[in-house]
């Protein structure tokens, strides 16, 4: 990216709940998609900082075999018509499964829907791994660490951060 970066003392952990609490505010409504335990333990931050995350997916075991669905993410936002939903949270690639979700089309469901929600990304271990454009994507917050798809010692996490994110 050529967009400001953030570095953290702290495990990508510490960097989902820096992302959440530096562009969103306790009360505010989140989208999140269920693709395994990391989106899960991201929303479990949320839910903890007083986000509403709404999750979608297939919920549980069974969700975690497939990435994120674009199409339904863009449908869920065409009935926000007041915009409630603040952001949209997806994990780019899941530890725990190995499923890469296509974040070029969760981009393009924002667009299609004419939706002003931001757009969050957990790369912690798809970053150095697998193909991910922050800027290209439109991406607001990428989130990512040290410890997994870098392969360097664990504790540093940095968020990319788009214009629309810092304003």
């Amino acid at each position: 990216t050529k967009l400001p970066v953030i570095i953290y003392p702290t495990s990508g952990t510490g960097a989902w709940e820096a992302a959440l609490v530096n562009v969103l505010s306790p009360g505010d409504h989140v989208l999140m998609y269920e693709t395994g335990q990391f989106a899960t333990l991201w929303k479990k931050i949320a839910d903890r900082l007083g986000v509403k995350a709404e999750f979608l997916g297939l919920l549980g075991a069974e969700g975690w075999r497939y990435g994120v669905d674009a199409a339904k993410i863009e449908a869920r936002l065409r009935e926000d018509r007041s915009h409630a939903i603040k952001a949209v949270c997806v994990v780019h690639n899941e530890t725990s499964t190995g499923v890469t979700s296509d974040i070029a089309a969760v981009r393009r469901a924002l667009d299609a829907a004419k939706h002003p929600a931001l757009l969050l990304v957990d790369t912690v271990s798809g970053l150095g791994c697998a193909d991910f454009r922050h800027d290209d994507w439109g991406v607001d917050v990428s989130v990512s660490g040290s410890q997994k798809g870098l392969m360097m010692p664990p504790g540093i996490s940095f968020n990319a951060l788009s214009p629309k994110a810092i304003a």
